[in-house]
């Protein structure tokens, strides 16, 4: 018993009011037994601290991310953020994802690099992740996950000004929001999911379960209102960039939602947003947290056979396998 117990810290909750995101496993213990509470990357509400502090809980915590390493990504985005030549960013950017490779192919926790690009970049209002987190938790950690997936996707695909890195953490953490909506369900969630696999499964898997006239139309029109939120809410340096959004679920053939573009239509910038995005699933569970790397390299998905999408996952490649010792000395 001793030895189990020492994996685990003792946390009062006026420690978990300093936080926002859980950054680790939260057990409460109630005499001898003790229950799960709350995963990694779960959302820490003002409502989860008042219940908890009402009764005067103390929790059993056990952390997985790796505080030093999270600080230094931090600073390496920081330095980033602070260079004016096209040389000087393209080797801070490749820096930036040779470390994240390192770091990643260790088994180390994702959640430590979607920490350090949350507290670096996330600009949105607490109200609207609130919402994002009351609709659905695993919802909201998908759209931290994936948000900080398409920072790594876009420095690989040379997208590397502060600013412009900022707006795709932004899109791609808000590209669901528009689901939060009273009839959001699992059969919503899911069809989300199985349109990030296979372009059009979604529409087939609400037909198929019968969902709700009132869910389609949840499922149909979140990326227009996911649009409306991101323009709103004001937060992007290029508020052009939303219009990303609309685009998430097109399909290549001409017969997505809601335009009905054709894939040529569709941007690079439509492309990272679209392939992060596709990367995480509304889900409890998540398989990439401790073998990120390998999860990317071997990611198998019906969107890559779209070019711009494929294109967008060849250079991540590309760039998690480029030669580490090259960085810096002006290659």
């Amino acid at each position: 018993m001793n030895e189990e117990n020492s994996k685990f810290q003792k946390l009062a909750v006026k420690d978990f009011a300093k936080k926002t995101i859980s950054d680790g496993h939260v057990f409460l213990s109630v005499g001898s037994k003790r229950f799960y509470l709350m995963k990694p990357g779960i959302f820490l509400d003002q409502d989860f601290v008042k219940k908890h502090a009402i009764n005067n809980h103390t929790f059993d915590f056990e952390s997985v991310v790796s505080m030093d390493k999270k600080e230094h990504f931090k600073q390496l985005f920081k330095e980033l953020k602070y260079l004016q030549f096209e040389k000087d960013l393209r080797l801070k950017s490749l820096e930036i994802i040779q470390e994240f490779n390192r770091i990643f192919s260790t088994e180390e926790h994702f959640l430590t690099f979607a920490l350090a690009v949350y507290e670096e970049f996330c600009q949105i209002p607490y109200e609207l992740q609130s919402k994002i987190h009351e609709t659905d938790m695993h919802l909201f950690r998908k759209s931290l996950y994936a948000g900080a997936f398409s920072v790594v996707v876009a420095l690989a695909n040379d997208f590397y000004h502060y600013p412009i890195l900022k707006d795709f953490y932004h899109l791609t953490f808000l590209v669901d929001a528009g689901l939060c909506e009273m009839d959001y369900s699992y059969f919503v969630a899911e069809a989300c999911n199985q349109e990030n696999k296979r372009p059009g499964s979604g529409r087939k898997y609400l037909e198929t379960e019968k969902a709700s006239e009132l869910e389609r139309k949840v499922f149909f029109h979140h990326p227009e209102k996911s649009y409306k939120i991101v323009k709103s809410a004001s937060i992007l340096a290029y508020p052009e960039m939303a219009e990303t959004l609309i685009y998430q679920h097109e399909l290549t053939d001409g017969t997505g939602f809601p335009k009905g573009i054709n894939k040529a239509q569709i941007s690079s910038w439509e492309a990272v947003v679209i392939f992060s995005d596709s990367l995480v699933e509304i889900s409890a569970e998540y398989f990439f947290e401790k073998n990120v790397v390998e999860f990317i390299l071997n990611f198998q998905n019906s969107k890559l056979k779209d070019v711009p999408v494929q294109r967008v996952y060849k250079k991540l490649v590309q760039a998690l396998s480029y030669d580490k010792t090259k960085v810096g000395v002006g290659a």
